[in-house]
């Protein structure tokens, strides 16, 4: 038995570029690298932490960076920006109180309330993760958390006998602005970018003419959709004749017959299948839910009745290839790998079909053992 969809496919995906790891690596150093003006300040400074049990919670607070930064270092879908997956929200929220959480608790752990509030400055690092990464509860918990400590530092520092009251504002003021100011700025320009990169990367990944996925789309949409150890079926219907339509209507119907042609089947398929257009008169159809060659033909059978409506100005008939990719198949391929094959087994069943006489369905591929 093969391993879930998102470790049987190989990591050389779209989408998880070698970008993807070089983020979650740094950001991984970066959570230790905190650690490090803190045992400064308790190894050789009086304004840390005191002796005792302040001393003992902020050294169990620099150790918690170590197996936080190990599991960030294999978490790879609270990083993906350009295409958040449904769990990154969990996730980076969970990362954001934990750093909050964590560094202001050390820094009201410290005697010298004046030297916490320069430690403040490290809200800035989670700043930089909240922007790109989090939603926007993650920026608001973030913003009225860190508000909340710099505020109340700031307060307790110029308690002290002898402090710069004013100074010590300035400080607190300039730190907010440092961390959440700009972290406010950046989190709106990151929506943005996201939306419009979502829509120029949407565009890409669809057929104009139909509105259905290109190849490119559908090699994605099967990443994301295929989660279970699943046997997938392919379908490849090309429409007969078409040349026929285009030499005697024109284009523009020709047109016509494809939109109407990938509207039905896109209806036919649901929610437990893609479509694609492969191209000109040919569409690629994937089932996703777990199939058997028995269970494909009749759903192949049914597509090639449900396109043909005697009562279209110009009816419509197709000849369909099946194919299936077991689990076995699939293993140690990347998703590319995979669509290419299940639509090579279906092109090779299509032109069976159309070698048949056209309008009717062809198999050919592995069958389950």
């Amino acid at each position: 038995m093969t391993p879930p969809a998102d470790r049987r496919f190989t990591k050389d995906t779209p989408d998880q570029p070698a970008i993807v790891d070089l983020v979650r690596r740094r950001i991984a150093v970066l959570i230790t690298a905190f650690a490090l003006p803190g045992a400064l300040l308790i190894l050789g400074s009086p304004a840390g932490p005191p002796p005792g049990a302040p001393r003992i919670a902020a050294i169990g607070i620099l150790l918690s960076t170590v197996p936080v930064s190990l599991i960030v270092y294999r978490t790879r879908t609270a990083f993906l920006w350009f295409n958040r997956p449904s769990r990154q929200a969990s996730l980076a929220l969970a990362f954001t109180v934990y750093a909050d959480v964590g560094t202001a608790a050390f820094l009201l752990l410290f005697r010298d309330q004046g030297t916490a509030l320069f430690g403040c400055a490290l809200f800035a690092v989670v700043s930089s993760f909240v922007a790109f990464f989090g939603t926007s509860v993650a920026v608001v918990f973030h913003v009225v958390a860190t508000t909340a400590v710099i505020l109340t530092i700031t307060l307790r520092a110029a308690m002290d006998p002898g402090s710069d009251t004013l100074a010590l504002a300035a400080a607190g003021v300039s730190l907010w602005l440092a961390v959440n100011g700009t972290m406010t700025v950046i989190s709106q320009t990151s929506a943005t970018l996201h939306s419009n990169l979502s829509t120029q990367i949407g565009r890409a990944q669809t057929d104009p003419l139909t509105g259905l996925l290109n190849l490119r789309g559908l090699e994605q949409m099967v990443l994301r959709r295929v989660d279970d150890d699943v046997t997938l079926g392919f379908l490849l219907v090309d429409l007969d004749h078409f040349k026929r339509v285009n030499d005697l209507h024109g284009h523009l119907v020709g047109d016509d017959v494809l939109a109407l042609a990938a509207s039905r089947l896109a209806t036919f398929v649901g929610d437990d299948g893609l479509v694609a257009r492969r191209g000109g008169e040919e569409f690629l159809v994937v089932i996703t839910a777990d199939v058997d060659e028995g269970e494909l033909i009749d759903r192949a059978e049914s597509a090639r009745h449900r396109l043909h409506v005697p009562a279209d100005a110009v009816p419509i008939t197709a000849s369909v290839g099946a194919s299936l990719v077991t689990p076995d198949d699939i293993a140690d391929q990347d998703v590319r790998s995979t669509v290419r094959l299940g639509m090579h087994r279906a092109d090779i069943a299509m032109y069976r079909a159309k070698s048949a006489g056209r309008d009717n369905v062809q198999f050919h591929g592995s069958r389950r053992g």
